[in-house]
């Protein structure tokens, strides 16, 4: 007897080309769909779900009723975020700020329905220098209409620059509005560090990786969306490799076709395991009782016990530790980057610990 496929397995089997407009049949049964069903709706994959099925035998069962209902939901929402977005744009535009999009509807226009790719708030990329503009604007009682994540730098893990993304930035259309998103190389760039940094723990991350991959344009320039250091290189590739290994895409015109096709074991296995974790949408699976700083504010001085079980938890997944130590994704093993993530994160909130308390007191 075949033994039974891991949940993060099946998740990968039903969203397999499920991006496609004529993706292939579902690779599951009804009773695995079911043992699934929440874990798709809880990382806001139903809808991509539901289009994979409806045309399917599994397009009848109960789980599809639920998926079937997701989707409606974020057609609806979707509908409500693009009126945001070009509310906000125009407000941010009426105060000399040009803001970049990025993921979200920038993502989603690339799907064969926007209403597949859900997505919670507005990410919106805008020039330091223009950034307090930006922010009093979002601020303001017309703002705060709006859920809005606003950035100005990328941080420490990528080396793109807000230069460098205005300078090769595009305009896609929203109804009667001008967008400006990130050009098909340095989205793809950006969705691969995104994705990576959090630990690959939405599967719905890897099917935008494999959207852009497929759709890019005939003219994409892969030298550019790999960056200068071979550290991003590495992460674009690895994106790649797990949107090809786990979900189908087609990579065998790129020139990371070769570390695609033979990714480590230990990246693989890790990914579906984030996959197996209940959650909420948008929300990441943790398992700690309350974050560190809960100890500065008497939470874990109150309950000591909990600070030592939630250090236990505290383990960072591989990929987190990789990504945040600057390590390879090689096939050597993750735990010398894991415990170099502990301490480093340790070291930090020592650190803060005298000014900490000093301002409890």
């Amino acid at each position: 007897m075949a033994a039974s496929k891991s949940k993060g397995k099946l998740v990968a089997d039903l969203l397999y080309q499920s991006w496609r407009s004529h993706a292939p049949p579902p690779r599951i049964n009804e009773d695995e769909l079911g043992t699934i069903t929440p874990l798709l709706l809880g990382s806001g994959a139903g809808a991509l779900a539901w289009a994979n099925i409806r045309d399917s035998k599994l397009g009848e069962s109960s789980s599809a009723v639920e998926l079937h209902q997701a989707y409606r939901l974020h057609a609806l929402h979707t509908a409500a975020f693009e009126d945001d977005i070009k509310k906000l744009i125009t407000l941010l535009r009426s105060v000399n700020v040009d803001p970049i999009l990025i993921k979200g509807w920038a993502i989603a226009r690339l799907y064969p329905d926007t209403a597949l790719r859900p997505y919670g708030d507005v990410d919106l990329c805008v020039r330091p220098s223009e950034y307090a503009a930006a922010k009093k604007a979002c601020e303001s009682p017309e703002g705060q209409k709006y859920v809005v994540d606003l950035h100005d730098r990328f941080g420490r893990f990528d080396d793109l620059t807000v230069d460098e993304l205005y300078d090769r930035s595009q305009i896609a259309k929203l109804g009667d509005v001008e967008v400006r998103v990130p050009c098909a190389e340095h989205h793809l760039r950006i969705m691969s560090s995104h994705m990576l940094r959090h630990g690959a723990w939405r599967p719905l991350w890897l099917c935008d990786i494999a959207v852009a991959i497929e759709a890019r344009p005939a003219d994409f320039d892969w030298d550019l969306c790999l960056g200068r250091s071979r550290q991003t290189r590495d992460w674009v590739a690895c994106c790649v490799g797990l949107a090809h290994q786990l979900l189908g895409a087609e990579v065998d015109d790129t020139p990371v076709a070769r570390k695609a096709k033979t990714l480590p074991g230990w990246l693989i296995s890790n990914v579906m395991k984030q996959w197996e974790t209940p959650y909420a949408t948008s929300q990441p699976p943790v398992s700690h009782r309350a974050a560190m700083g809960s100890y500065l504010r008497g939470s874990y001085l109150r309950h000591p016990r909990g600070l030592f079980a939630d250090l236990r938890r505290r383990w960072p997944n591989a990929i987190e530790a990789t990504v945040y130590t600057g390590g390879p994704f090689n096939a050597l093993p993750r735990w010398p980057f894991q415990i170099g993530e502990c301490v480093a994160r340790t070291a930090k909130f020592i650190a803060r610990l005298p000014r900490a308390l000093r301002d409890r007191i």
